[in-house]
């Protein structure tokens, strides 16, 4: 039986690109009632650092669209 022959070009030297640096909202300076605001950044996004910060720091957040940003508040 012949040995297939990789479809794939295996490389060496090639550096690990940096990761993408997550924006520093003040989630850990919120108090329950407390909120900050947002522009530029997608719905989807806000919410998904609401579910990490969720359970890293076993808070809960919410956010709503505001006019042209959003807005996150700390519910407990």
């Amino acid at each position: 039986m012949e040995a297939q022959q990789s479809v794939y070009e295996i490389t060496k030297a090639i550096p690990i690109p940096q990761p993408i640096k997550r924006h520093n909202y003040p989630y850990e300076q919120l108090q329950v009632g407390e909120s900050f605001w947002v522009t530029g950044v997608t719905m989807q996004a806000l919410c998904n650092a609401n579910r990490r910060q969720s359970k890293r720091l076993d808070r809960k957040f919410v956010c709503r669209k505001e006019k042209d940003g959003v807005r996150i508040w700390r519910t407990e």
